[in-house]
């Protein structure tokens, strides 16, 4: 998964906006973000394909 690449070079604070069009990721991406010390911030959005999440970074 890219996003968590990305979420390692952040600082805490930061936030991250993934976009996917995979309907598994629906669940793998909140699962992901919280067992590596992520935040999701909201819950994911809908639109069209494409579904929209919000990470923050806590460390």
């Amino acid at each position: 998964m890219y996003a968590l690449d990305a979420l390692q070079d952040m600082k805490a604070g930061q936030v991250l906006q993934v976009i996917a069009d995979c309907p598994q990721s629906f669940r793998s991406v909140p699962e992901e973000a919280v067992k590596h010390g992520y935040e999701l911030v909201g819950e994911p959005e809908k639109a069209g394909q494409d579904i929209y999440f919000t990470i923050r970074v806590v460390r």
